[in-house]
């Protein structure tokens, strides 16, 4: 088993968002994917377009630090954890939640009325690859992921490592997995198709 925070660790947690995220979307309804539970609330579809969003200016982020990036580590199956406060935030993002964030403008999902099931599932995999490439590609170089802290791409007075733009970018995807479930069920029970076997 790969070393939780390695190159594979990260890698296998990329592929898990995969094969999630493929059960999932494959299985939902047309009716009930651009489909709103409340006015203020997003539809399935919003909350895949907000990770892609979010997911490719993390990664365009990365990508353009890690290509210059001259520091190596001597193992290819080193751990780089998060350090204590990002863990955190990282954290915090999990779910199930029960704080509601603010998104900040640049964020919001695109208008996916013209999107369907098989496109956003098509560019959330292809997202999930990019990374997944970078890693091995940082792997194959034994880049040492947590001897360089770059700028966020949205609040640049904040430094972090590589490692915890994955987490974080982890934990967020998780949390609006979570939040497409939970809309999917509010969705059904409105409709009276929930099923009485799930939480």
């Amino acid at each position: 088993m790969a070393m939780r925070y390695s190159y594979d660790w990260f890698i296998r947690q990329f592929n898990q968002a995969k094969d999630t995220a493929e059960d999932f979307l494959l299985s939902v309804e047309e009716a009930y994917f651009l489909k709103r539970p409340a006015e203020h609330q997003w539809c399935i579809a919003e909350s895949y377009q907000h990770l892609i969003k979010f997911g490719y200016i993390y990664h365009q982020n990365i990508a353009s630090h890690l290509s210059g990036n001259n520091t190596r580590t001597d193992s290819a199956d080193k751990a780089f954890p998060p350090r204590w406060f990002w863990k955190k935030v990282a954290d915090y993002f999990e779910p199930p939640y029960r704080l509601r964030l603010k998104t900040i403008s640049s964020m919001e999902p695109d208008i996916t009325a013209d999107y369907n099931r098989r496109e956003v599932l098509d560019e959330f995999m292809n997202l999930q690859d990019y990374f997944i490439v970078q890693l091995k590609e940082a792997k194959n170089k034994q880049i040492d992921l947590s001897g360089t802290k770059i700028p966020h791409p949205v609040v640049t007075l904040l430094k972090l490592t590589f490692p915890e733009y994955y987490q974080l970018t982890l934990a967020h995807q998780r949390r609006h997995q979570w939040q497409a479930e939970q809309t999917l069920l509010a969705l059904k029970k409105e409709d009276g198709k929930a099923d009485s076997g799930r939480r």
